[in-house]
């Protein structure tokens, strides 16, 4: 499975040279791991999430504002449980 930072740099290369992730390009990556985890449970998909998440953080790929997009985008798709667990994640994440 590829991770953000390796998703963000086959982006620059093909266009981005803002060298940042910008909402369509964290929805990319979204977009990518449901297809990878199609048929997995939703458990399953948010550790992925949350695994590669954390690797960007710990290594300086992933910023707050990355975060807080990618909240910003996902929150009004989900219901209230999910939305309660998105921002538990969020906040955890942001702390590291």
């Amino acid at each position: 499975m590829e991770d953000f930072n390796q998703y963000s740099k086959r982006q620059n290369v093909s266009g981005n040279s803002s060298g940042k992730n910008t909402p369509n390009d964290i929805f990319s990556i979204v977009s990518s791991l449901a297809q990878k985890f199609d048929g997995k449970s939703q458990g399953e998909l948010l550790k992925a999430i949350y695994d590669e998440a954390l690797k960007g953080k710990r290594n300086g790929t992933l910023t707050n504002a990355e975060i807080d997009n990618f909240y910003s985008m996902i929150y009004p798709m989900l219901d209230d449980k999910q939305r309660k667990m998105l921002t538990k994640v969020v906040t955890e994440l942001k702390k590291i």
